[in-house]
């Protein structure tokens, strides 16, 4: 599907927005378990997470072990990427 980082004991998505905002990368998110949600909902338990950001879209997905994938598309641009992996050192706890 595309490109992924792995992050273990992630932090809350609460806690992944206000990180991102203070880095100075403000992110939304736009879509929980499929469904369209309001602007920077909190969803307390959730499987799959789309997060809008300024280099574009990124699905944030739950594995068995507890752990969440942050997915970039397969065609993500070096901004992209970059982002991707600011998002998974913010998701670090």
């Amino acid at each position: 599907m595309g490109r992924q980082e792995i992050v273990d004991g992630a932090v809350t998505l609460q806690e992944l927005l206000t990180r991102l905002r203070a880095a100075g990368a403000p992110s939304t998110i736009v879509m929980v378990d499929g469904q369209l949600v309001m602007p920077n909902a909190s969803p307390a338990t959730w499987s799959d997470v789309r997060l809008k950001t300024p280099a574009g879209t990124f699905a944030l997905k739950r594995q068995p072990s507890g752990a969440v994938a942050v997915v970039a598309f397969g065609n993500a641009d070096a901004a992209a990427v970059a982002m991707q992996t600011q998002i998974a050192a913010a998701l670090k706890p």
